[in-house]
């Protein structure tokens, strides 16, 4: 479906930690995934996948934290 993110079916988030949140998942679908572009590029799953092809499974989709600093966790030297 176009509109979709390509990340949508496999998004770990809403098997895992939103498992048994309905409204909060579906808010997250409509807000982010089912947004087109717009709520894609504001997607901080969406970011980091873009930019290192992987994303931390509890990652929400409004986390306050930055792209650089989810990156800096993701990869500790």
């Amino acid at each position: 479906m176009e509109g979709l993110c390509k990340n949508y079916e496999k998004c770990p988030i809403y098997n895992g930690i939103l498992k048994d949140k309905a409204m909060t998942s579906g808010f997250y679908k409509k807000q982010y995934c089912e947004a087109g572009e717009k709520g894609w590029i504001t997607c901080k799953r969406f970011m980091v996948k873009e930019a290192t092809g992987k994303c931390p499974p509890d990652l929400l989709p409004n986390s306050f934290k930055s792209i650089e600093d989810i990156v800096k966790e993701m990869n500790p030297s």
